[in-house]
């Protein structure tokens, strides 16, 4: 019995170590929200928990992301060069209008005049070559960063199916691990079974459910994850 009871005092010195780092990092958290919310309150409380809350349904395709935006207006900033170019390398027509004033006849004259450029030998091709070039380089980085984007978001919906079939599984652990338990304690309460038989038992239910939070708090930041790649309000929140 001795044994038992110092075995017993250790681990809930653990679970008190625990329950402390969780606190901590409940308040860390929550320090973070206001900070994001820009709010003056401090948060302290959320209305309803994530952990238990399935996620919605994906809209299954990535939306286009901060970099990918920025390689199009890049493409679109090349596609005007070329235009620009090109429009060097076309006939210049120029028309002029003034008026000359003569002292010696005591008259003024309206002129006009017409001016235009033909270039024969030059049309800028070159210009309008190294601006189509960059057109080109712009495309496939373009290509390529969509195509990156789509390969991050199919790793992040794979993430977030796994941990749901975590959670799954996680919670039939807890459910056997529950009824394990309750035959035991019967058991012990009988005289059947030993107490470390229960412990042992009770000890495996604990692990359980701590498995079953930590899968759920891995299928809460899938979920934020692949809801921030497809530009929506993760679990089904409104923006």
């Amino acid at each position: 019995p001795l044994l038992r009871g110092i075995q017993g005092e250790s681990e809930a010195a653990a679970a008190r170590a625990a329950l402390d780092e969780a606190r901590a990092e409940r308040d860390a958290a929550f320090a973070e929200l206001t900070a994001l919310a820009g709010g003056q309150t401090p948060l302290t409380s959320v209305e309803s928990s994530l952990l238990d809350r399935s996620p919605t349904a994906s809209v299954g395709q990535a939306a286009d992301a901060p970099a990918v935006l920025a390689l199009v207006a890049e493409r679109g900033a090349a596609q005007g060069r070329v235009r620009v170019e090109t429009a060097r390398g076309r006939p210049d027509v120029r028309a002029s209008v003034g008026v000359r004033r003569f002292e010696a006849e005591d008259a003024t004259a309206l002129t006009a005049g017409v001016s235009l450029q033909l270039p024969l030998f030059d049309r800028n091709r070159g210009g309008v070559l190294a601006a189509e070039a960059e057109v080109r380089a712009a495309e496939a980085r373009l290509r390529g960063a969509r195509l990156d984007a789509d390969a991050v978001w199919r790793a992040a919906a794979a993430r977030r199916d796994a941990a749901a079939s975590r959670v799954v599984a996680a919670d039939a652990a807890v459910t056997a691990a529950t009824e394990a338990y309750r035959l035991t304690r019967i058991g012990f309460e009988a005289g059947r079974l030993s107490q470390l038989e229960l412990r042992s038992t009770r000890s495996g239910l604990v692990q359980a459910r701590d498995v079953a939070i930590a899968a759920r708090l891995m299928r809460a930041r899938a979920e934020a994850e692949l809801a921030r790649l497809e530009g929506r309000a993760p679990f089904g929140a409104q923006l």
